[in-house]
């Protein structure tokens, strides 16, 4: 912003320069340097936006993937706002059993072109607090209304997946029921925190592919996304280039004979 500013402050006092290019000269216009500083710094700005969108993207396919190194949190760090951030996208261990009771269908839920639901169980770590879990997504019915049969354990398990923290608060646009509902249209903990008489945090544990009892896991970040990003970035490092050209072409005349 400094050279914005010497830019402008040039430009009041009426400085004139010119530089010679051959047959060429530029001749300095201080508005357009300003209107082309300007519009590049912002261009870049938007550009290195869009490349940490793609890092962001690429990081969260990465935690997923590399499953080496599995935490094993205890309720004192489900509690702690600031440990519970620290354990977004970090591959979690869990000791315990499926309270198949609280068990609900995640309806809207659509896999390789088809709709159905997302099974998600609570999964109970000691005798007050538990941690939701994502099973996988599961097709539904041509009748809306009809939905699938899910089969739940009930024994002592070890399970592992990835810990997600919800970074907005879920909107609905239905009104919550005044009782349990076996399908829901989000992931509503404040709804969830009337029925269920346990303590739980904010938060879900996506069940990793290779953990048996559930469904369809496909919890990558699609590669496409990522490209998608990076491709934005470019264009507007392109734009940015493209100011700088298009302000050098006008001020550039050719020398009189």
């Amino acid at each position: 912003m400094s050279s914005l500013v010497n830019v402008v402050t040039l430009c009041s006092v009426g400085v004139k320069m010119q530089i010679p290019l051959g047959r060429y000269v530029v001749r300095v216009k201080w508005t357009v340097v300003g209107i082309m500083v300007f519009a590049g710094w912002a261009c870049i700005q938007l550009g290195l936006w869009q490349w940490h969108k793609a890092e962001q993207k690429q990081a969260i396919t990465q935690a997923v993937t590399q499953s080496n190194h599995a935490l094993s949190p205890q309720w004192k760090d489900l509690a702690n706002h600031e440990s519970l951030q620290a354990l977004h996208l970090q591959t979690v261990t869990f000791s315990g059993h499926y309270l198949p009771a609280y068990s609900f269908l995640l309806d809207n839920q659509v896999h390789q072109g088809q709709a159905g639901f997302h099974v998600i169980t609570p999964f109970l770590i000691d005798d007050r607090h538990l941690i939701w879990v994502n099973r996988g997504w599961v097709a539904g019915f041509a009748e809306h209304n009809k939905t699938p049969q899910i089969d739940t354990p009930t024994q002592t398990l070890q399970l592992t997946g990835l810990f997600w923290v919800p970074k907005k608060t879920a909107f609905r646009l239905d009104q919550p029921a005044d009782r349990w509902q076996a399908v829901q249209s989000v992931v509503d903990f404040n709804y969830l925190k009337t029925y269920v008489p346990y303590r739980f945090p904010a938060a879900i544990v996506k069940l990793d592919p290779q953990q048996a009892h559930g469904y369809v896991r496909a919890w990558d970040v699609p590669v496409g996304q990522v490209e998608k990003h990076l491709s934005y970035a470019y264009q507007w490092f392109g734009f940015a280039l493209a100011s700088l050209l298009i302000g050098l072409y006008q001020m550039i005349e050719k020398r009189a004979v």
